[in-house]
């Protein structure tokens, strides 16, 4: 079973081998040695399993802290950018969770979903919207979105990178606990771990601002189309003569 440390050095990936057949964790698992060093289960479903060493031989020094932190679809899509771009885990991790991961468990959000429903306007495009799901927009930057969302922000919340660390936690967390069902988000703020989410939709896909030229180097409609199968979602194209 592989191991990913959040705040103790495990080699070039921080990624390490516990050797232990029968473990008590599970895929997505947060948990902390009696050193108090926190590490996220990576499971078997490893990328490049022949770079990393053995550094426990027992699950007995660890305990849970958070079960299914990280759900096994997002896993998936973690495991499979670092086998498609030759990346590290430890350039990827960096989208999905923060490194400092006591902030991120100090957010606990109590479960609040508002049984509402209403109609939606991108461009020309109207979308009907409810809370027995999530929806995801997603916006090349940050300028086509004020230019194209033209409502005050009530209903929805907007994810971008210039948020601090501790509003990306808050909202990782509403929407991992679906208190967020409608999420709009600059390409770069794509990497969430949802709860239902069944419609994304993708504006102006011809934006260069869609394909990362940095390590782990992605293209924003690859990533979409992996996270539209985990989720069974539909992906919707809003060109720019719609808007």
């Amino acid at each position: 079973m592989y191991l990913y440390a959040f705040n103790m050095y495990a080699g070039f990936d921080k990624v390490f081998i516990l050797n232990e057949k029968n473990s008590k964790f599970t895929e997505g698992d947060i948990i902390q040695n009696k050193e108090w060093f926190f590490f996220l289960v990576l499971w078997e479903n490893i990328s490049f399993p022949e770079v990393y060493n053995t550094l426990y031989s027992s699950d007995k020094d660890f305990t849970i802290i958070k079960k299914a932190l990280i759900s096994k679809g997002t896993m998936n899509l973690i495991h499979r950018m670092v086998y498609e771009r030759y990346s590290s885990y430890k350039n990827v991790m960096k989208f999905f969770i923060d490194s400092e991961i006591e902030k991120l468990l100090t957010k606990e959000i109590k479960q609040n979903k508002k049984a509402k429903s209403f109609d939606i306007k991108i461009g020309k495009i109207q979308i009907k919207w409810d809370w027995k799901s999530q929806t995801l927009i997603v916006f090349p930057d940050i300028r086509s979105y004020n230019n194209i969302v033209w409502e005050e922000k009530k209903q929805w919340i907007f994810l971008y990178s210039l948020d601090t660390q501790n509003i990306k936690n808050t909202n990782r967390r509403k929407i991992k606990t679906w208190n967020e069902s409608l999420i709009y988000a600059t390409s770069s703020e794509i990497f969430q771990d949802f709860n239902n989410l069944k419609e994304i939709y993708l504006i102006e896909p011809q934006k260069r601002y869609y394909a990362s030229q940095q390590d782990p180097r992605y293209k924003v409609w690859n990533v979409l189309e992996k996270i539209a199968e985990n989720y069974s979602a539909k992906i919707n194209i809003i060109n720019s003569e719609d808007l």
